[in-house]
């Protein structure tokens, strides 16, 4: 029967009845995948670096029940809308399975902006970051490349969230900084 009758005399297809339903079950599967992915279960964080600026150079977190992760970015300016190189190190640490890097901002929901890092092997760190990770005797180097978006506000506060997936579980090192918008040139007479 491809039509039900309703008390008011209107017919309503069966198809658009099953299109309700299937949509209702596509999105209730898009947020029970989804919300891991958005709102990971964070075992651990460790506490902010009230002096870090990342833009005088890396910056270094530690976690309470040990480890350390340093933070740099390239180019030091913080532009928006250009490609940045984000390194990490991290020390006293197991290899994580999985690094990341998720751009949240502080005041302002700017989107999901997170991406991989990789494992760079070959690189040493530089002195002054294997100065703060001594005396361990291993330091994991990760790298990746990423975007700020821009924003409507002048200055925009971020936290940048180096996520470690351990076999512990996940772990969270924060960073705080802030982008400045370029003032727009006024034309001269």
């Amino acid at each position: 029967m491809p039509f039900a009758i309703l008390p008011t005399g209107r017919t309503i297809p069966l198809v658009w009845r099953l299109v309700v339903v299937l949509a209702v079950a596509v999105i209730l599967v898009a947020l029970i995948k989804g919300w891991p992915v958005l709102y990971p279960r964070v075992s651990a964080r460790a506490s902010l670096a009230p002096d870090c600026d990342l833009r005088a150079g890396p910056c270094t977190v530690r976690f309470a029940h040990g480890g350390r992760v340093t933070l740099a970015v390239t180019p030091r300016a913080l532009p928006t809308l250009q490609p940045l190189t984000f390194s990490v190190w991290l020390s006293g640490l197991p290899a994580p399975h999985m690094v990341e890097l998720d751009l949240v901002g502080v005041d302002m929901n700017m989107g999901f902006n997170r991406f991989r890092l990789f494992a760079d092997p070959v690189a040493a760190p530089p002195e002054e970051v294997a100065a703060s990770h001594a005396p361990e005797p291993q330091i994991f180097t990760y790298r990746g490349t990423g975007m700020l978006p821009v924003c409507v506000r002048d200055r925009m506060a971020w936290e940048a969230r180096v996520l470690l997936d351990l076999p512990a579980g996940l772990l969270l090192a924060p960073f705080r900084f802030e982008t400045f918008r370029a003032a727009p040139a006024v034309p001269h007479d």
